[in-house]
């Protein structure tokens, strides 16, 4: 009987279970506003956050997704030290670093599947566009992302109290201006405008509708036989306008340079085609990273007939400079280093 006893308080010991625990959060993981100043490769990030009062909200309880420039893409556009960011407007700092920031935890998986221009809200209050390869046509597995036309180098930084991605560039949105507000202030696109307004194609840039515009500025045109006083002598009524300057509209898209990089990755041929508004003309926007030097070009092709497969009329190309992805209130402007139409061709029949 004793030996019965000993053996089931055995038995019992041996059943014991340690108590059960909780893992304790990671205290590592910083929130938003300590992980950019404790990162060498923001410095400069972090002080125009300072500055424009939007540390210290980063380190509160959030989510934020926190979209975060390098030096390097800072020094591109002049910026080398903090004290740069004095000589700057503050409103106009606010809004562009605002447009950095945005009041949800956006992971990369959170974004659908080969978007295109998919809208989010950011601080700024006005919309920023994500575009993100990531299946392709024959069953590979893509990885690119890209915010407002800006590449994403490092993607789901986890932090305290959301995430980070680490951008390329700094996106400068010109958040008052339209698109032809924009190119009533560049010079260089006066005979562009003059030619738009002559063929009744300037006043919808105006509105509500959204354009991808390509600019050939003066000297484009002028290497299809188009300047400021041939266009002046020019009968409207014998040329087709949406051939001439329409060409150079993309009606109700929203295209990045970047953009023709993930058509790259998703589309089996790599270009965005489309009709030119009334009118048979064909077009294609495609491009994709220039290699070895990793810039992204982009260019237009412009065919005849019913579609991709037609002899092209003419392609144009650049590659991406400074004077690209100018990012307005209702699109696009990009700009195009050559003409595509001559009047001759677009001379009615």
């Amino acid at each position: 009987m004793i030996l019965a006893i000993g053996m089931q308080i055995l038995l019992l010991a041996s059943c014991k279970h340690d108590d059960l625990t909780i893992a304790a959060p990671n205290e590592n993981i910083r929130p938003a506003g300590d992980f950019v100043k404790n990162n060498y490769e923001m410095r400069l990030f972090y002080a125009a956050l300072v500055k424009t009062g939007f540390a210290d909200q980063l380190n509160g309880a959030g989510p934020f997704t926190v979209l975060a420039p390098t030096d390097e893409a800072f020094n591109r556009m002049g910026v080398y030290n903090p004290s740069d960011f004095d000589k700057m407007n503050q409103d106009s700092l606010k809004k562009v670093i605002g447009y950095h920031l945005m009041p949800r935890k956006l992971r990369v998986s959170d974004i659908p599947n080969n978007g295109i221009d998919v809208r989010y809200a950011t601080l700024s209050e006005t919309d920023l566009y994500v575009s993100r390869a990531s299946m392709n046509p024959n069953g590979g597995v893509e990885n690119e992302l890209y915010f407002s036309g800006s590449e994403v180098i490092r993607q789901d930084v986890v932090l305290a109290n959301g995430n980070l991605q680490v951008l390329d560039n700094v996106m400068k949105p010109n958040f008052n201006k339209t698109v032809q507000a924009w190119l009533s202030g560049h010079p260089d696109y006066s005979v562009f405008v003059s030619g738009l307004k002559k063929f009744n194609l300037w006043d919808q840039l105006a509105g509500t509708a959204e354009f991808t515009v390509f600019a050939p500025n003066n000297q484009a045109l002028k290497n299809v036989g188009i300047t400021a006083a041939s266009l002046n002598e020019m009968d409207a009524s014998k040329y087709q306008g949406e051939l001439l300057f329409g060409v150079y509209l993309l009606y109700d898209r929203h295209f990045f340079v970047s953009d023709t990089q993930v058509f790259s990755r998703i589309n089996s041929n790599g270009t965005f085609n489309y009709y030119l508004k009334n009118s048979s003309y064909y077009m294609g926007f495609g491009g994709g990273k220039l290699y070895p030097t990793f810039k992204l070009g982009y260019g237009l092709t412009l065919r005849t007939g019913n579609g991709p497969a037609d002899n092209p009329i003419k392609s144009v190309t650049s590659d991406i400079v400074a004077k690209n992805d100018n990012l307005c209130s209702n699109g696009l402007v990009h700009h195009l280093a050559d003409g595509m139409v001559t009047p001759e061709q677009a001379i009615k029949k």
